[in-house]
């Protein structure tokens, strides 16, 4: 890195001087009465020379002869505005701030609303963009009930996300798997650290949303962005220093319908300038919290000899207090030639759990009832450097030192010792009568679709009229601890970008970034029974007992009253504490245990270094006044060594292994913007990106999960995935706020990664699901991509206070060579995404009805033999939403938001949305607020 540094020193210092002398360079910033504004055209008069303000509203003009000009800012939204200013040779001028919408006459001075503002910014910078990219500012992410990150980019075109207990989590691109999505923190992807998965894709359900300035989404990636994004990639800027004095606050109060309690939300602002204005900081800090509640019901299946019978019900009851917490700082000092910064980033999530979940043992004649309390942390931290200095008025030297960190752990439960998910289980036995006996001998119950008499939403529970659990007869079974940790650090993030203004016409751009990785990650599944010399074996009667939170309304939405057979329960306090007294009373039982000494936990004990050096060159060509091109290309080198454990069953004995793997990753770019009028542009680009093996999928070892009766291996050889992209865009934008978008896109796709799931026979269990991951040999997706958004005054001036967001994205897809009959679509591409918003916004008053859908789609393809009738699906999902607020004066505004108004459910399903394996509510959530700005 040093030695790139000097080079670019000394391209800059050698080629400055005679620049300097014979020209001259305007800087300044647009804004508004209100903030900074994005996204606007600065073009000199009379000439083809313009540039477009960043997210600050800055703006500069490099290589101006000496002399007057006439600069013409243009903003959607406002009118265009006119200004006199003089150019020296070598020198650089500072304009004053050029403020739209405030020098026209009163009656000219256009009022703008919240959602308007959140708009022109929006429609602005993507109108004026270098490439394919699709932007929400603060102002649109605070009027939807969105409040954490992954829920903030839901309503972008092509954007999609996954959900974890109602709370978005994961964000994908255009239907794609969100590991092929990257999602970046100011332009740096980000560690990973997240409970079940493996994968290389970032949960976002800790990072609140009132953290964010800007999401940009960008479809077709550039040289100058990590290339690791097949689908795209999504980048959350972060508020930076204050360009004046800010402090703004917002409380609120709310519910979630299913629990219990309340929820509370706080978030402070403070930020400002000192020391003549060269020092900007804000800081901001955010926290949310919220109990919760979901009912659930799964299934676990048998395979196709069995018919797909069920063996196992397990109706499951969760409630819990979520905790979001967050804190970002930045501090930034202006120089004479440039500035430099630092921030530091902090975000927590603490989710403490208490599960209640009854098993219908169909296959065993009993029901186990397990008292389950966790509490789920995940925190990240991250500290970024940055430096910005010109040399001369037509060079820009941007370097940045980063490091994050990322965590998940759980909490002391039930002790310091223990920390785990803890599970204590009671068995009682019972007569099930109905069941229909399969080719084995046993019985199972079974759905309509697979010849039984169930509907999906009606499983019945095959116990007698009346039935309910006697405690006196539940037994103590066993006492789980679920282990798991996960550790990832980006440790050392160093970029350094140069950018050269050759002429009015060509730019050019080089750089390189290194990052140097390491992921840990430990898991143990450990099971106690009582000992045999404790004495009696202590039944659920021993303990006090009461009703499960939520039991009388629990799944009121289908037709079988489950309820009506549970068990009253003990406190899982009351069992932690029963644990932590008599913990030496139990014993371990290896052989229902994973761990890594027998062999059973390998897939999920490893430690991975790898690291990510990159290079890379682009121009931006203005080709006249209507076309621009920007082409380069991207090298990536990629290092990865996996350390972990292999296990030798015949000599019950465990032997370190060690796999290194290293690739090179070339991606070239063409991006094509002709700009067919001033309010019509045709986008053409063709681009190769990449994406690595998810961590989980390099390992060696394998993890069994007694409960889930599933086996993973991983696969050390596997390639990383690469695609070639073609993307055509055409945009059109309305005088008012507006656009009207169309758009074709289709990716090719070479080794794409899919987990290959056989049902066979392990630890002599048959019937168990084995996954190893693996290479096919390819993929295809095309999809069409369309959106319209516009006030409605063009149906009738009085409606300009109404408006609506639409956008569809419609796709399909393949992979071959997955050893099956068909060919499958890919994990997690859904045929449709669309998203519908009709709102009201007179600057006083907001309303915003939204609905955002995502269909069914393949989570995990089944195995090669009945392929399509074992692919596990996620169903279609529709959620909607409502917003409103009241500008009660200059400072203060009240809202309410609801969420989820049609308690739409989480479902998986097994080939046919007539066979479920997970369907879960979770009610309506509401909150009441008021935002105060001082």
């Amino acid at each position: 890195m040093s030695k790139l540094t000097q080079i670019a020193a000394a391209i800059v210092l050698a080629s400055s001087a005679s620049v300097y002398a014979s020209s001259g360079k305007l800087v300044g910033v647009v804004e508004d009465p209100q903030s900074s504004l994005p996204g606007a055209i600065v073009r000199v008069k009379g000439s083809d020379v313009s540039t477009v303000t960043n997210y600050r509203g800055e703006f500069a003009l490099s290589k101006l002869a000496s002399g007057r000009y006439t600069l013409v800012v243009s903003y959607i939204g406002y009118g265009d505005v006119e200004i006199e200013v003089e150019v020296t040779d070598g020198k650089v001028v500072t304009l004053k701030p050029i403020v739209l919408n405030n020098s026209q006459t009163i009656e000219e001075v256009v009022s703008v609303g919240q959602i308007f503002r959140g708009e022109m910014a929006a429609a602005n910078t993507q109108k004026n963009a270098l490439s394919i990219k699709s932007v929400i500012a603060a102002d649109g992410i605070g009027k939807l009930p969105d409040r954490n990150a992954a829920e903030a980019v839901q309503r972008i075109p092509g954007v999609s996300i996954e959900r974890d207990q109602g709370e978005g989590r994961f964000v994908a691109v255009r239907g794609l798997p969100a590991q092929w999505s990257s999602t970046s923190l100011n332009g740096n992807r980000l560690p990973t650290a997240e409970e079940e998965t493996t994968s290389r894709a970032t949960a976002f359900d800790f990072f609140p949303s009132e953290l964010i300035e800007f999401v940009e989404v960008s479809k077709a990636i550039t040289p100058d962005m990590e290339g690791d994004a097949i689908g795209g990639n999504v980048n959350f800027i972060t508020k930076k220093g204050a360009d004046e004095f800010i402090l703004k606050t917002n409380l609120g109060v709310g519910q979630n319908e299913l629990a219990e309690g309340n929820n509370y939300s706080a978030n402070v602002i403070y930020g400002d300038r000192v020391l003549n204005d060269k020092l900007g900081f804000i800081i901001n800090a955010t926290a949310w919290k919220r109990d919760w509640a979901t009912d659930n019901f799964e299934t676990r299946r048998r395979g196709k000899e069995e018919d797909y019978g069920i063996y196992r019900l397990e109706l499951r009851d969760y409630t819990g207090t979520r905790e979001t917490y967050g804190l970002n700082g930045s501090v930034e000092y202006d120089l004479d030639n440039g500035s430099i910064s630092a921030s530091a980033l902090y975000g927590t999530l603490v989710d403490d759990e208490t599960h209640y979940k009854h098993r219908l043992r169909f296959d065993k004649s009993r029901i186990e009832l397990q008292h389950i309390r966790d509490e789920l942390i995940t925190e990240m931290t991250g500290y970024e450097f940055r430096g910005e200095h010109d040399f001369g008025i037509d060079k820009t030297l941007n370097w940045q030192i980063a490091s994050y960190e990322n965590e998940f752990r759980y909490g002391n439960k039930p002790n310091t010792q223990d920390h785990s998910y803890f599970v204590m289980r009671f068995d009682q036995q019972v007569n099930y009568s109905g069941l229909k006996e399969a080719s084995n001998g046993k019985s199972y119950a079974y759905n309509v679709v697979d010849g039984g008499q169930d509907p999906w939403n009606g499983i019945g529970t095959y116990l007698p009229e009346n039935f309910s659990m006697d405690p006196s007869q539940s037994q103590l079974s066993w006492v789980n601890l679920y282990k798991v940790f996960v550790n990832e650090k980006d440790r050392a993030v160093v970029n350094v970008d140069l950018d050269w203004q050759i002429d009015n016409a060509l730019a050019v751009k080089f750089g390189a970034k290194y990052r140097d990785k390491q992921r840990q990650a430990s898991f143990s599944d450990e099971f106690y029974s009582w000992g045999e010399t404790s004495g009696d074996t202590p039944t659920l009667d021993s303990f006090t007992l009461s009703d499960q939170p939520g039991r009388n309304d629990y799944l009121s939405e289908l037709p079988v009253n489950y309820q009506g057979i549970f068990a009253p329960v003990a406190s899982t306090e009351d069992a932690m504490q029963f644990w932590n007294n008599n913990r030496a009373k139990f014993e371990l039982d290896e052989g229902e245990s994973a761990l890594v000494q027998n062999g059973g936990a390998l897939g999920r004990n490893f430690t991975v270094n790898e690291t990510h050096a990159s290079f890379y060159g682009m121009g931006i060509y203005q080709l006249n006044e209507d076309v621009e091109i920007v082409a380069g290309i991207r090298a990536t080198h990629t290092d990865t060594e996996v350390l972990g454990f292999t296990y030798l069953e015949d000599s019950n004995s465990l032997v370190a292994n060690n796999h290194t793997k290293d690739y090179w990753a070339i991606l070239p770019s063409f991006h094509l913007t002709y700009r067919a009028n001033e309010d019509t542009n045709y986008r053409f680009a063709l681009t190769r990106t990449f994406a690595r093996p998810d961590f989980g999928d390099l390992t060696a070892g394998g993890t069994f999960l007694e409960q889930e009766q599933k086996l993973e291996t991983g696969n050390p050889d596997l390639n990383p995935t690469f695609s070639i992209n073609l993307d055509l865009m055409v945009e059109h934008y309305f005088e008012r706020v507006g656009l009207l978008s169309a758009g074709v896109f289709y990716k090719d796709i070479k080794d794409p990664i899919y987990w290959s799931t056989q049902k066979d026979t392990y630890r002599g269990v048959d019937g168990i699901s084995i996954t190893r991951p693996e290479n096919g040999d390819g993929a295809k997706v095309a999809g069409v991509e369309i959106a319209f958004n516009r006030d409605l005054a063009f149906i009738s001036p009085q409606l300009e206070n109404f408006g609506v967001m639409s956008n569809a994205t419609f796709m399909d897809s393949e992979m071959t060579g997955l050893n099956r009959g068909d060919n499958p679509a890919i994990p997690g591409q859904a045929d449709e995404l669309y998203n519908f918003t009709l709102y009201y916004d007179d600057t006083q008053f907001a309303a915003r009805f939204s609905v955002n859908h995502k269909g069914a789609y393949i989570d995990e393809h089944g195995s090669e033999e009945n392929a399509s009738q074992e692919d596990i699906f996620y169903g279609a999902n529709t959620t909607v939403d409502f917003t409103t607020s009241y500008q009660l004066n200059e400072h203060a505004l009240v809202y309410l938001e609801l969420n989820n108004l049609t308690d739409e459910p989480l479902e998986y399903y097994q080939g046919n949305k007539g066979r479920p394996v997970q369907v879960e509510y979770y009610g309506i959530r509401g909150m009441v607020g008021l935002n105060y700005q001082f």
